[in-house]
């Protein structure tokens, strides 16, 4: 080989070397700038490059990181099984996808979806992999929301169907009675009186039904903003007293006495059948939970505002889930151990949200719930806007 030959092969090796280093230069320029975290590993599985958005990303070194350093930011509960899809993948020299939390800078685990290939040499020879990791925490928090509201509709619907399902099923028990005696005995039925009680009967189930429905009904404009009130000037004396008479049996039969206490009047402009329906849902709550005490009801006009508090004492509340109990579908106890939809007191706030005023519970398990009801005697607000 003559000495022109020699020249040209080095000239040749190191425009080989300045094309490399150059290519070198602009795939890290172009990494350094690429918005997801990006990394290098040898075919001994050791990562020897991080970009600048990973480096920034967890707040470490390249020297930190080099090798299997990058692992120390991996949340321990999804190391193991980290480290085991990565060394899968190297071993069958696959492609491979995971996900984990990885620490940022500021101390914060945050979800990434880590995608690596392997990467091959011009002769088929396998020289590693290169693999990109993308922030994905607001996708799984977006996929908890919606496995939490996907269960919150089973519940309910579990729960609806339960509650819908005892009365339709007493009515139907109650007039297959009806029909079988009438068309034994008519004229004996119709004489003892006993159509009239079963016809009383099958009415109280409808409308217990109704009851229920309505309240199906409200979820449906609440979550649209379609409650709309129609204020009028009444007296909510009046108003709390035909209430609580209307309920007085209902929770003698659960072993409750009503006790009521008002002043002897108490004038506002209010929403008559939406503020019946708060009354009726806390009276119905403290019959419901009174362990067979007695419940007060009282009323009281401060200043330019209605004070209504309803007291039990029976059950109470954990205050665990004091703040929850307003909440939609929410309940303090199971229920499995006592009935309804868990809307009551949802539905509740929402119309007093929408007469401006306010609802809060003060109990203790074991010793009973006080509900105060504060509602401005004239929520001008009110009339210009929905809930």
């Amino acid at each position: 080989m003559s000495e022109n030959d020699v020249d040209a092969l080095v000239l040749a090796a190191r425009e080989a070397e300045r094309r490399a280093a150059e290519l070198e230069s602009r795939f890290r320029i172009m990494a350094d700038a690429a918005p997801v975290l990006l990394w290098m590993a040898r075919t001994d599985s050791m990562c020897t490059f991080f970009n600048q958005t990973w480096l920034d990303f967890t707040g470490r070194t390249l020297e930190q990181e080099w090798g299997v350093g990058w692992a120390e930011s991996v949340h321990f509960e999804d190391f193991q099984r980290c480290v085991d899809t990565y060394m899968a993948a190297f071993a069958e020299r696959r492609q491979f996808e995971m996900e984990y939390r990885l620490r940022r800078a500021d101390g914060q685990f945050r979800w990434v979806l880590d995608r690596g290939t392997p990467r091959w040499e011009r002769d088929g020879q396998f020289a590693g992999y290169i693999g990109s990791c993308v922030d994905i925490t607001d996708r799984k928090d977006l996929e908890l929301d919606l496995m939490r509201a996907v269960s919150m509709r089973d519940e309910f619907l579990s729960i609806a169907s339960h509650e819908l399902r005892t009365p339709i099923t007493a009515l139907r028990l109650q007039l297959d009675s009806v029909a079988r005696s009438i068309e034994r005995r008519p004229h004996e039925h119709l004489a003892s009186g006993r159509l009239a009680e079963s016809t009383g009967d099958a009415l109280a189930q409808v409308k217990r039904l109704t009851t229920l429905v309505d309240r199906l009904l409200d979820i449906s404009r609440l979550s649209e903003g379609r409650l709309e009130l129609v204020l009028e000037e009444l007296d909510l004396v009046a108003l709390v007293r035909d209430v609580v008479d209307s309920m007085r049996e209902p929770a003698r039969m659960g072993g409750c006495e009503l006790h009521f206490a008002a002043p002897v009047a108490l004038v506002g402009r209010w929403d008559r059948m939406r503020v019946e329906q708060v009354v009726t849902n806390l009276l119905a709550n403290a019959a419901k939970f009174g362990d067979r005490r007695p419940i007060d009801v009282r009323l009281e006009a401060h200043a330019a505002t209605a004070r209504l508090t309803v007291v039990d004492r029976g059950i109470g509340i954990d205050p665990h889930y004091q703040r929850r109990i307003f909440g939609r579908f929410e309940r303090g106890v199971s229920a499995r151990h006592f009935g309804g939809l868990g809307l009551g007191l949802w539905v509740a706030k929402q119309i007093i949200d929408a007469h401006d005023g306010t609802i809060s519970v003060e109990s203790a398990p074991g010793e009973g719930a006080t509900f105060t009801v504060v509602l401005p005697t004239r929520a001008a607000a009110a009339a210009r806007r929905t809930a």
